[in-house]
């Protein structure tokens, strides 16, 4: 059974999977190597410090 199959639902975002839709795979330890399905695009891991320093002064400059 794939981890889609499994999950149901991204394991980023919580959204369910479409049928037929690509997904990605990430590896998660917490206790032994898990691995778990998201959408593409998403991540559990969180966002490297330049993608989110980017991303904070692009909202600054906005406001």
């Amino acid at each position: 059974m794939s981890a889609v199959e499994r999950q149901r639902t991204c394991a980023a975002c919580g959204g369910p999977f479409e049928a037929g839709e690509r997904t990605g795979l990430e590896t998660v330890v917490a206790g032994g190597i898990l691995y778990v399905a998201v959408h593409s695009h998403h991540s559990t891991y969180p966002p490297r410090r330049e993608s989110e320093a980017a991303h904070r002064l692009a909202t600054a400059r906005a406001a």
